[in-house]
């Protein structure tokens, strides 16, 4: 089951990215509550707006968690299809439980910014990226464990939560 809230679900009718910024406020916004992994490939396969612009960290193997650098800082990698993204959800799509995970169809550069953390073992460094978000362009921020994510969008062919669930359940 599939579902969307928009700004007026949210306190002050506000929806925050979590762990980005966009350099303006998206038009639209919504949370989206869905299947792991499924809900997430659906809606960018049915949005059909590629290429794309994946943002996650350096983390490949279960072993990589105990390094920070991995952990923290990001890399931007971009696919061209709907069967790139699967293939890559496939070989890294764990990764989307560590809530530091986006896609955009952004054509604008992807700036990474530095902030200082706590975690258990202290304070580290950690990249958080920051979208432009022109007209007709979309990002999405996975959260809540890869079973939810976040749509920051410009386009109006996602103006109302009706026309983001018809994408993401077609």
């Amino acid at each position: 089951m599939v579902n969307i809230d928009d700004e007026t679900n949210f306190v002050n009718n506000q929806i925050d990215f979590w762990d980005c910024e966009c350099t303006e406020n998206p038009l639209f916004m919504y949370n989206v509550d869905g299947e792991f992994r499924e809900t997430l490939t659906a809606f960018w396969r049915n949005y059909n707006s590629f290429p794309l612009k994946v943002v996650h960290n350096f983390v490949r193997e279960i072993d990589d968690l105990d390094s920070d650098d991995k952990v923290y800082k990001l890399r931007i990698d971009t696919v061209n299809t709907i069967d790139e993204l699967v293939k890559m959800l496939d070989e890294i799509g764990w990764k989307l439980t560590e809530e530091n995970f986006f896609i955009t169809n952004s054509s604008k550069e992807i700036v990474f910014k530095t902030t200082e953390i706590d975690i258990l073992k202290g304070k580290v460094f950690a990249q958080k990226p920051i979208f432009e978000l022109d007209t007709r362009e979309t990002l999405t921020e996975v959260i809540l464990h890869g079973y939810s994510f976040l749509i920051g969008t410009n386009d109006t062919k996602l103006s109302t939560k009706e026309m983001v669930k018809d994408i993401s359940l077609r």
